[in-house]
């Protein structure tokens, strides 16, 4: 506070909605606390800080109060006033926190209604009774206020903003937006008939120059896509309460697990798009998404990734994938110099099963000891079956074990009956041996368990040797660890093999379509060049 001078007063007013009435409220109140500093002799107006529309249960959301608070606090402000304590703040700890650091400024707080100064001895006694009242009323509006409007929700009106792309809210109620309800007939067209990608679809609307929402002069991302093909709204739908507070002092949202109710009516409002191709919608990205999991837990890439080189400009081949009308897909190798402009490279696309078509040749040309690589892998099963069967054939000794902790239990009980052993060591002896029996009954049962596993594994060698022979006719695996490398040329490939000073010279091509599609390889003969 100044020695010399007038006192430096600030008034602080909020009103929690930006509705016209509280904005009048909102000008009147400024309107008083200008005339009620100026009439006080010795008192100087700095200035009348007030925030419109927010909530008072916490300062981080309100730019006015946080500028009044920061600017006190640097010495310019001696006195705030304020009508009452619900103004000011609606929490408790907020609330003292920020009065005491003014207190320790020498910063003093008013609260004209409540009749509360904080300069005053009791000042802050009185301050944390009226503020925990304020803060258990606002406590009171939020249920309120929830319960009002889980009910209006019930009866289908709709809450939220102008952010959903294809529709207008007003009044609580969505009307299509031609427009935009057109770009989202599309999005869902582009995924469902053409099959592509959320990736795809934003590059192609990009391009076509439609803005996307909220981001007039900005780009799709594959989110916003994703978002329009989620959005359960666009088959007619109405889902509310996707999200919810978790408490009314930080109003911070978070997703709704089902910790409170949802509401959800079916053809509630106008669709843009049919539930057939909603559900197929969510159909396909289900399947996508467990498409991609097991990609990733299985295998991390293909036989072929990175293997197939292009002839000409030495780039490496990309696979794109096609759904053909009848429902089949297709791959095929694409050069991408192809791609890229200042390359423009004119090498041929080759179909994916005459690329397999030419690892499995040489595959063959290579003449490996199939029969001597399947019986040295079983042969290996084997002993290692039969080491784990010696290791897992203890259940002799474990049966040995069990009755030697069940004779020391006997003799415990005897020496007790005896005199010659007190009732809490003969309790203790029999809690440890009763432990130990029950530990090595337990792993009795997973020795007879494992037994039973080996033996079945014993009868499913005839399988595996069809699985091998299966796989070393030309399966991922074996066709990953020895091709190292296809160059695709104009008219033939050249394969080369890993750990071979071998290069092979194949010739091949398809003919036909759909499932009439064949491969023929016309020549394979290995090159020194």
């Amino acid at each position: 506070m100044p020695l010399n001078g007038p006192l430096r007063v600030a008034a602080y007013c909020r009103v929690s909605t930006d509705k016209e009435d509280q904005l009048n409220s909102l000008s009147a109140q400024r309107q008083f606390f200008q005339k009620y500093i100026t009439e006080h002799p010795g008192w100087s107006l700095v200035r009348v800080f007030a925030d419109e529309g927010l909530s008072g249960t916490s300062i981080k959301r309100r730019p006015q109060f946080a500028e009044m608070i920061s600017r006190a606090l640097d010495g310019e402000i001696d006195l705030i006033i304020t009508k009452e304590v619900s103004r000011f703040a609606r929490n408790t700890v907020d609330t003292l926190q920020v009065t005491r650091k003014l207190k320790e400024k020498g910063v003093g707080v008013l609260f004209l209604n409540d009749n509360i100064d904080t300069r005053d001895n009791d000042g802050e006694f009185r301050l944390t009774i009226m503020a925990s009242v304020a803060q258990e009323e606002s406590r009171k509006i939020s249920e309120r206020t929830r319960w009002g409007q889980l009910q209006a929700m019930k009866r289908g009106v709709v809450f939220g903003n102008q952010s959903l792309y294809g529709y207008t809210l007003a009044n609580g109620q969505l009307t299509v937006e031609p427009e935009q309800a057109e770009v989202v007939r599309l999005v869902y067209h582009k995924f469902l008939v053409e099959r592509k990608g959320s990736h795809t679809i934003a590059r192609e609307l990009t391009e076509a120059g439609i803005r996307p929402p909220l981001r007039p002069n900005g780009a799709w991302s594959s989110t916003m896509i994703v978002k329009l093909l989620r959005n359960e709204k666009y088959c007619g739908d109405l889902l509310q309460k996707k999200y919810r507070t978790t408490d009314y002092l930080s109003h911070r949202k978070i997703l709704n697990d089902g910790t409170e109710e949802q509401v959800l009516l079916r053809d509630h409002h106008e669709p843009i798009v049919s539930r057939e191709q909603f559900e197929a919608v969510q159909s396909a990205l289900s399947e996508r998404a467990s498409m991609v999991e097991d990609k990733g837990r299985f295998s991390a890439r293909y036989w072929f990734s990175g293997k197939v080189r292009c002839g000409a400009c030495g780039r490496s081949f990309t696979v794109k994938r096609t759904r053909r009308a009848n429902g089949t897909d297709y791959q095929r190798f694409v050069c991408r110099g192809h791609f890229d402009t200042t390359v423009g490279c004119q090498m041929r696309a080759v179909h994916g099963p005459v690329i397999l078509a030419c690892a499995q040749r040489v595959l063959r040309e290579l003449a490996l000891d199939g029969e001597a690589i399947i019986g040295g892998l079983l042969q290996e099963l084997e002993q290692l079956r039969q080491a784990r069967q010696e290791d897992s054939g203890g259940t002799q000794r474990i049966q040995q074990a069990i009755q030697k902790q069940s004779d020391r239990r006997d003799r415990a009980l005897e020496a007790f009956l005896d005199g010659s052993l007190s009732k809490n060591d003969m309790q203790r002896m029999l809690t440890r041996c009763d432990e130990e029996i029950e530990r090595l009954r337990t792993q009795l049962e997973e020795v007879e368990k494992e037994k039973k596993r080996l033996s079945h594994n014993t009868e499913r060698l005839a399988e595996i040797r069809v699985l091998l022979e299966r796989e070393l006719a030309g399966g991922d695996a074996v066709l990953d660890e020895v091709i190292q490398r296809i160059t695709v040329y104009p008219d033939y490939f050249i394969v080369e093999v890993a750990e071979l000073p071998i290069r092979f010279l194949v010739r091949a091509g398809g003919s036909g379509t759909g499932r009439g599609y064949k491969v023929s390889v016309t020549e394979c003969r290995p090159v020194t060049e």
